[in-house]
């Protein structure tokens, strides 16, 4: 893990990331009957998700004794660490989706 990463900014990612999702959710969806709770709870999941990408990524580059996974990007740790968090967040999204369709 990078020395830089810190509990602090793992948590405020978290809550800035779960804040802003529910947020954007409550604006093109307004009046859901549930409620913004599973909003909440499934924001959080996908924040969380995306932290662990990005940690994956990091122990894989680490393993192999690199810093950089392309120079294509200069100073940002390289291309995979552009999509590092997206990748998690959709196979938790198609995972939810798909525990979704079998629930109906």
């Amino acid at each position: 893990v990078s020395p830089k990463k810190t509990w602090s900014g793992a948590l405020g990612g978290a809550l800035a990331g779960t804040l802003c999702a529910t947020a954007v959710w409550a604006w093109f969806f307004p009046g859901l009957p549930s409620g913004l709770w599973p909003v909440l709870a499934v924001s959080l999941a996908a924040s969380v998700a995306s932290q662990a990408g990005d940690l994956f990524e990091s122990s894989i580059k680490r393993r192999f004794g690199t810093k950089d996974s392309s120079h294509l990007i200069p100073g940002h740790g390289g291309f995979l660490d552009r999509l590092d968090g997206y990748w998690a967040v959709l196979v938790f999204a198609g995972l939810l989706l798909y525990l979704a369709r079998l629930g109906h």
